[in-house]
């Protein structure tokens, strides 16, 4: 497995970094965000859209489960916090999100998936010390194809 650390200093970077991650990706995959609440992984979305060449507005999908991009929809944005377990996810169509060829973002991913099936890419942010706005970023994946971008970072 190839993991890769990247620290920000800001918001800004954060957002920054997920818009050049965004840019670099340039086919489907299944994005695994973790990280406490207030860490980042909405603000990491949001810069990954916008690296999408899309410019809707990135909102968090917490009450709503699950946010699209794109017209016709290219990115599914989940939010899983709520959700109580796996069973929940699939009645609401999971597996058509999966089927469609999209890029799926899916925050709280271990509450309910943990055991279901492998990100390709794992991404956990984490608050630094330091200051405020500091973030560390860990990457993770298995898949040939996504260690290669990350290798280019």
């Amino acid at each position: 497995m190839l993991e890769k650390r990247i620290i920000t200093k800001s918001s800004q970077e954060t957002f920054d970094f997920g818009k050049y991650l965004g840019e670099a990706i340039d086919f489907p995959l299944i994005i695994f965000l973790q990280g406490e609440m207030g860490t980042g992984k909405t603000l990491f979305s949001k810069g990954f859209v916008a690296g999408k060449g899309l410019d809707d507005e990135v909102t968090s999908p917490t009450y709503t489960i699950v946010n699209e991009y794109g017209n016709p929809p290219r990115i599914f944005h989940f939010d899983l916090y709520r959700l109580q377990d796996p069973d929940e996810l699939y009645q609401m169509g999971f597996e058509d999100y999966l089927n469609q060829g999209c890029t799926l973002l899916l925050e709280w991913p271990e509450l309910v998936l943990e055991d279901q099936f492998d990100p390709k890419l794992e991404i956990s942010l984490e608050s630094r010390l330091e200051t405020p706005e500091q973030r560390e970023i860990i990457l993770k994946t298995d898949n040939l194809k996504v260690a290669q971008i990350l290798n280019s970072l």
